[in-house]
């Protein structure tokens, strides 16, 4: 699990892409909140699991601070 501690955090696009070029299969799940939803909208990866189908992907969504 050591091997996807650097791609917590990152955008969701980066970390697909990383997936996508080693060719690694992957499953997507969101947790989204109740409040504020039009607000957060940068998807950003919180947890990595290994499944027997490859990796499990669990994404929250933030707020953009830049705008």
């Amino acid at each position: 699990m050591e091997k996807y501690y650097n791609l917590l955090g990152l955008h969701l696009n980066d970390v697909l892409d990383t997936f996508k070029d080693k060719n690694i299969k992957y499953t997507i799940e969101e947790i989204k909140g109740k409040k504020d939803q039009e607000a957060l909208i940068v998807p950003k990866v919180i947890k990595i699991s290994e499944t027997s189908e490859g990796v499990k992907i669990l994404v929250t969504y933030f707020s953009d601070s830049l705008k």
